[in-house]
């Protein structure tokens, strides 16, 4: 039977800005300020050209194959036994994702909020909760997703102005003194936490067309990086990049900070409310990515299996990591070469199978009349991103000001990015659909 549901573009972006923003705010910063100290902030200039990379190459297979999701096109562009080994790959790396994630978070809650709590217990909840939301379809979640992530987003937006008088803008001096390669060591890594964006290409079958996939993934990724770049500049210039570097959960104490009268003390338990079913959200994205992996050897829509996959998650989440710093390691710095792996299988043996039935004839691409991007001045708001860093960076050793320059223009660029992004979507989506 034909799958009907559908994923509206706006829908599909707040759901990447959950998929990206949210889950890297737990630990990540401790990697990046310990890899760029008190730069950690710039460090999502690269993730934002990697997103629209991604993006752009989700547009090219939904061109070529409209109505497929990412493990049929690979069935379709490799054939039935290269595809399948590809996609046996991607179902792994996901469990491995959700496995590591669900017990990142389980030391979280155990070690900030539930402290009496044993974590087998709330691994055992946070699996049965995902196999729960699995028994729905993806058309729900992504509706209860926006309900959250819009309120979220409004308490991210407003953290400068509610941490005005914890900010101390000196711990973010001197800026880029030491040159781009710390600024590109804290990339790498934050790269490497968007790389589970994937899953998406699970989903591509439930949106419209070539167009929205692109441009709801290029402003997911936009307004994510936006929000970790405002997350980390707070955490940086509040608690200082020496305590980030070294504590494990530093937003928990970074939210702790909100005062907003003396009467409302107590904000942090309003954002992690928020917080947690938006992590949940994610969870249940990935779960949902694993069966529908699943069921692609099945040549079905309908997913299954919830309940051995859910068992088979718990069991890694449980018996895989001894204590917390090894979550927190392989969180950061062991899904890099993981992920680096998996980027370039995806890549290179999908783009092959592109070229080859192109030069075939097999496939031919689907014409679409309002594919027009209006790219140019989002892409030169992010070329100046990153020539404010490389400007910063080579001139920031040599005298101060040239480091507080180049960060000025990074913060007055970025803005100008997400603001054409955001233009550009209405002028691509909603006023030409």
């Amino acid at each position: 039977m034909k799958d009907r549901m559908t994923i509206g573009s706006f829908q599909l972006t707040l759901l990447i800005c959950s998929f990206l923003a949210i889950s890297s705010q737990a630990s990540l910063p401790m990697a990046l300020t310990g890899a760029a100290k008190q730069d950690a902030w710039l460090s999502y200039f690269v993730p934002i050209v990697y997103g629209c990379g991604v993006g752009m190459f989700f547009y090219k297979l939904v061109q070529k194959y409209p109505g497929q999701n990412m493990y049929e096109i690979a069935n379709a562009l490799c054939g039935k036994f290269v595809g399948g080994v590809l996609n046996a790959l991607f179902i792994l790396y996901f469990i491995v994702d959700l496995s590591a994630q669900t017990r990142l978070f389980t030391d979280f809650f155990s070690s900030s909020i539930l402290l009496r709590t044993p974590p087998e217990l709330i691994i055992m909840i946070i699996t049965l909760l995902i196999i729960y939301y699995s028994t729905g379809t993806m058309e729900h979640l992504v509706r209860t997703n926006v309900v959250f992530i819009m309120c979220y987003t409004i308490v991210l937006m407003f953290l400068p102005v509610i941490l005005m008088n914890e900010i101390d803008l000196r711990k973010l001096m001197p800026v880029l003194s030491s040159g781009i390669v710390p600024p590109l060591k804290s990339s790498i890594i934050s790269v490497a936490s968007f790389g589970d964006i994937l899953a998406i290409g699970a989903f591509l079958h439930h949106v419209k067309g070539p167009r929205e996939i692109y441009m709801a993934m290029k402003l997911g990724v936009v307004v994510s990086s936006f929000l970790l770049t405002l997350w980390n500049f707070c955490l940086v210039s509040v608690v200082s990049p020496v305590f980030v570097s070294r504590l494990i959960f530093t937003g928990w104490i970074l939210v702790q900070q909100i005062h907003v009268t003396d009467f409302l003390d107590r904000v942090d338990l309003l954002v992690f409310s928020l917080f947690m079913p938006l992590i949940l959200i994610k969870h249940s994205v990935l779960f949902f990515a694993i069966l529908t992996g699943l069921a692609s050897y099945t040549k079905k829509r309908r997913i299954f299996g919830n309940l051995m996959v859910g068992l088979l998650v718990m069991m890694f989440s449980t018996v895989a990591f001894d204590d917390t710093d090894e979550v927190i390691l392989f969180n950061n710095y062991g899904m890099i070469p993981l992920t680096l792996m998996i980027h370039i299988v995806f890549f290179g043996c999908l783009g092959v199978g592109i070229a080859i039935s192109k030069w075939t004839g097999r496939t031919s691409t689907i014409p679409d009349a309002k594919t027009r991007l209006y790219s140019g001045p989002a892409r030169a708001m992010l070329i100046g991103c990153g020539a404010s860093i490389a400007f910063g960076a080579y001139f920031g050793s040599k005298l101060g000001w040239y480091g507080i320059i180049s960060a000025g223009l990074f913060i007055m660029f970025l803005l100008l990015c997400v603001y054409f992004t955001l233009l550009q979507y209405r002028k691509t989506i909603i006023n030409k659909g």
